[in-house]
């Protein structure tokens, strides 16, 4: 019988534990968690801030009463795992202000992400956030409801920020984007971040861009945004600049780490050391496409790492082949959605690459609600190899970056795209989905 230790109890952590229980029933499978909530879905935050989600419950997957009762583990809430010791394979862990030591045959690191500093001088307060927690999204809420702020603003262009904009905009807030840039994050193309910013000044977002923010500084009931084009102020300001890998206790214990300081892993989730594993948002991962390493802090991601990794723990042998950081989010009715490499990563990556966009309708021309698609295609250009894809549209339609998703994970070109037998009635789509569209058009572009 083994012992198995995790470092982590949210979606790798516990993917983690569960899979080896389930397949070792007999081994001993101890979780630490920090914190005063497992497996919850982070992504749901912004819809509970927004009060579209009421109860900050109905974000838990897993309560702690079914981790013990159902799952069999062993539970430890509140335990923070301060230190790892390869050699005696040992964590020290304080709990109640108490040290204390385990033991493990294999450890789990999957302590996830925290947010970004990004060069930021601010110290957190009851009127700047971050929202990475279930924490953080009940204090922001009620605050949103006791005191009613008026005036706010969220920093940063990523998919963070734009959903937080959503949220804080639904609640009658005035709400500004800051953004050092003129144009969302660089995983979107110029052409999908005109689109996106655009439909968020229609909707009535003050969009404060090339503002580099310096410092936050909190007053007593006011806020200073101190950038390099001057002074904002504001009632509450969000910190939505990102993430990094949370791998400080893995690298001060001599685990390797690699592309923005994520734990550096095998397909197998494998360290260095061979009996310490590390998923999630903590770990770097492969991109498909390329075959390179990167770091991808996306849900889908961490749950399918953890399964694996406890596959591996538990005496299996299974590769985790990588992503493409397919991701989708919305402003509204505005849905933006991007697969794969953009057109700079495909060219410094050596594709031969270009882009060429296709703007659609979502539904036949005819049929009510249909609204303009725009489709952004990253190809190689000597074999119309599919290498990335993003789209702009109605929310309920962009969700067709899955199929592009798929279509690159199987190597496929444009003429593959544009035989694709995708289905068709008026209500869902064009006769030529805009899909095949988009294999129509860029077949033509490929050196022949």
């Amino acid at each position: 019988m083994a012992k198995v230790i995790v470092v982590g109890g949210n979606a790798a952590g516990m993917s983690a534990a569960s899979q080896v229980k389930r397949q070792q029933p007999s081994w001993e499978v101890i979780v630490f968690e920090k914190g005063a909530y497992i497996s919850y879905g982070a992504c749901g935050i912004p819809y509970h801030i927004e009060g579209l989600v009421n109860k900050i419950g109905d974000l838990v997957t897993v309560t702690p009463e079914d981790a013990v009762g159902k799952r069999k583990l062993d539970l430890r809430m509140q335990h923070e795992v301060v230190a790892i010791n390869p050699h005696f394979k040992t964590v020290t862990y304080l709990a109640n202000g108490k040290e204390g030591q385990e033991s493990f045959d294999y450890l789990v690191i999957a302590t996830g992400a925290r947010p970004v500093k990004a060069a930021i001088d601010y110290s957190l307060s009851d009127l700047i956030y971050t929202v990475h927690t279930l924490d953080d999204s009940q204090a922001l809420r009620s605050l949103l409801e006791e005191q009613k702020p008026k005036k706010c603003a969220v920093i940063g262009g990523g998919y963070i920020a734009l959903e937080m904009l959503e949220a804080l905009h639904s609640r009658g807030l005035e709400t500004h984007m800051i953004h050092r840039r003129d144009a969302l994050s660089r995983s979107f193309e110029q052409e999908i971040s005109t689109i996106a910013l655009s439909a968020m000044a229609d909707e009535g977002i003050t969009l404060k861009l090339n503002h580099a923010v310096k410092q936050i500084e909190a007053n007593d009931r006011s806020i200073n945004v101190i950038t390099d084009q001057g002074t904002l102020q504001y009632d509450l300001v969000v910190i939505g600049a990102g993430v990094e890998p949370n791998s400080d206790l893995a690298r001060e214990c001599g685990i390797e780490t690699g592309v923005r300081g994520a734990i550096r892993v095998s397909e197998l989730l494998q360290t260095n050391i061979p009996n310490i594993y590390a998923a999630g948002d903590c770990a770097e991962t492969r991109n498909i496409v390329t075959g390179q390493p990167e770091y991808v802090p996306l849900a889908l991601k961490a749950n399918k790492e953890g399964v694996v990794a406890g596959i591996n723990i538990a005496g299996g042998q299974e590769a985790f082949p990588g992503v493409l950081g397919t991701a989708i989010t919305k402003f509204g009715n505005h849905g933006l959605a991007r697969t794969g490499l953009t057109l700079e990563e495909s060219q410094k990556s050596g594709f031969d690459a270009f882009k060429f966009k296709v703007e659609a309708n979502s539904r036949a021309h005819y049929y009510p609600g249909q609204g303009p698609m725009t489709f952004v295609i990253i190809a190689d250009r000597k074999v119309g190899r599919l290498l990335g894809a993003q789209i702009a549209g109605p929310a309920d339609s962009v969700k067709r970056i899955d199929v592009y998703a798929t279509a690159i994970t199987a190597n496929m070109n444009l003429d593959q795209i544009f035989h694709l037998d995708l289905a068709y009635a008026p209500p869902f789509s064009p006769v030529y989905d805009p899909v095949v569209l988009t294999g129509r058009v860029g077949r033509k572009m490929v050196s022949q």
